[in-house]
């Protein structure tokens, strides 16, 4: 007889309640954290690309000016017919036009400037050259010939239409100089597609010859347009800073919000512009306000040093002594560029960040006063609200070679 051996009892429990509502405690903390983590990375990247984002706006910002006050007055040498545009100061043509939010008070908001700047199309892919294309021998001009016509490579009026507000039919009225040494006005009625036809004529005994480069003059502003922008040109994302031609004003200088400018936004987020000026001769009691190479020193400390810049200064009065503009040699630019959004809390929270607690000043003047309106941040709720934005400021100062004495 065999005898069988008792079955083994196989344990077949399962987990408890309580287990498995500690398990799915710890899973749920685990994957918050993982959450909370992938949240803090999302907000660190985004706070850091605003970061980047706004250093970059200030930058481009001001290498845009820069770049075009390394130009201003290039070719008003010689140039017949007037003014270009509206760099007009008191009547008389100039090469840069200063405009002071508040010249003759405490400073307040940003400074606009406006300058004659040449164009031109020196790419063939771009279409024909602004060249002279004279026929047989290849000059215009000579001894006794003034200059009233210039004779192009066919269809550059095509070019130069396409290339300014308002297409070919602006044309009538800019001016235009040869070479950068002289020039004129563009005559009603003298745009064909190979030539121009000047009034006044350019004066004997200026020669030309095949392939001389033809540059338009246009008198360009930049300004910053803060919140409300009534005539939106920053399209819905004040502050921003434009760029363009202005109408013609009357007695003041250019204003892009002038309703009918041509000016549009090229950088969001720039908030403030301030602008100072070197003279060489501006000074009445230096040298008797006669230009002599130097700029002035207007603090007497026998060095170029932060004082010699001229702020606050209202370029449209009645010249009184040597204050001209002609006079100006350097120009210091400043641009405040902001983040275009606030940033959250680094958690779940969606707490305001605030980034400082002292408002700088920004060349002569309070930043914060006059940025959106006169006296924004005289109560606690405004100065918060300020202080929810980092911000970017650069300078650079520029030499304006096209006056030099």
């Amino acid at each position: 007889m065999v005898i069988s051996p008792t079955p083994t009892l196989v344990s077949s429990r399962g987990f408890t309640l309580m287990e498995v509502m500690v398990a799915t405690m710890m899973t749920t903390a685990i994957i918050a954290a993982g959450l909370g983590a992938l949240t803090v990375t999302q907000k660190t990247a985004r706070v850091t690309n605003q970061v980047v984002n706004t250093q970059a706006t200030a930058r481009t910002g001001l290498d845009m000016i820069t770049a075009d006050l390394k130009l201003a007055g290039f070719g008003m040498q010689g140039l017949m017919g007037g003014p270009v545009g509206n760099c007009v100061v008191n009547g008389t043509p100039a090469a840069v036009v200063p405009a002071d939010n508040n010249a003759l008070g405490a400073d307040f908001g940003p400074d606009s400037i406006s300058m004659v700047v040449p164009m031109t199309n020196s790419i063939t892919a771009v279409g024909p050259l602004w060249q002279l294309f004279p026929a047989a021998p290849g000059i215009i001009g000579g001894p006794n010939q003034p200059i009233a016509a210039l004779p192009l490579v066919n269809n550059a009026t095509t070019g130069m239409g396409t290339a300014i507000p308002g297409g070919a039919a602006a044309l009538p009225g800019m001016s235009v100089t040869v070479e950068g040494v002289a020039g004129s006005r563009i005559a009603a009625g003298g745009v064909t597609p190979a030539a121009l036809t000047l009034n006044p004529a350019i004066p004997a005994p200026a020669t030309f010859g095949t392939g001389t480069q033809v540059y338009l003059l246009q008198c360009i502003t930049y300004q910053v347009i803060p919140p409300p922008d009534a005539l939106n040109l920053c399209q819905g994302n004040a502050p921003c800073l434009v760029r363009g031609v202005t109408p013609a004003g009357v007695g003041g200088p250019p204003n892009c919000n002038n309703p009918g400018n041509t000016c549009v936004p090229i950088m969001d987020g720039v908030e403030d512009l301030q602008l100072a000026y070197a003279c060489d001769g501006c000074n009445i009691n230096i040298g008797s306000g006669v230009p002599d190479g130097a700029i002035d020193d207007m603090n007497g400390s026998n060095s170029f040093d932060q004082a010699d810049f001229l702020t606050n200064i209202n370029w449209f009065l009645p010249p009184s002594g040597a204050m001209t503009t002609n006079k100006i040699r350097m120009v210091q630019v400043t641009i405040v560029a902001r983040q275009t959004r606030t940033d959250q809390g680094m958690g779940e929270a969606n707490q305001i960040v605030v980034h400082s607690t002292a408002i700088p000043t920004i060349s002569d003047h309070n930043h914060a006063t006059g940025v959106f309106a006169l006296g924004d941040n005289n109560t606690p709720a405004q100065q918060q609200a300020y202080f929810q934005f980092r911000r970017r400021i650069l300078s650079r100062t520029v030499e304006l070679r096209n006056q030099r004495s």
